[in-house]
């Protein structure tokens, strides 16, 4: 989808959007066979700028807040929540899981109108 300036409600590129997140996660995690914590900032840093300027390539009219969850997959159990107070006209959040053999990521987009 191209960028377009008239966008105004996030629910419009939201399904842009869940096929974009899976996309920069593969780029950055996408190879890793193991959990290292001392790459876990790396990797998230990487992996929150580069949903960001997905994000901002599909429309520039929103604030983003991008929220990313790593840890090692060891069976634990693991639950994320949030709550928001904003217009549902314009604005809106999605969240992508995504895992593999060593790594369980949470990516949660929230897009607010300008």
């Amino acid at each position: 989808m191209p960028k377009e300036d008239n966008i105004v409600s996030f629910v419009r590129i939201k399904d842009e959007a869940n096929v974009r997140l899976p996309q920069c996660i593969e780029e950055v995690l996408g190879g890793v066979k193991e959990y290292s914590q001392s790459k876990v900032e790396e990797w998230t840093n990487s992996l929150g700028q580069a949903v960001l300027d997905k994000m901002q390539e599909l429309s520039s009219n929103f604030k983003y807040v991008i929220n990313i969850t790593l840890m090692e997959k060891k069976g634990a159990g693991m639950h994320t929540s949030s709550a928001t107070f904003w217009d549902p006209v314009c604005d809106a959040s999605t969240t992508y899981r995504w895992e593999n053999k060593a790594l369980v990521c949470i990516v949660q987009v929230f897009g607010l109108g300008m």
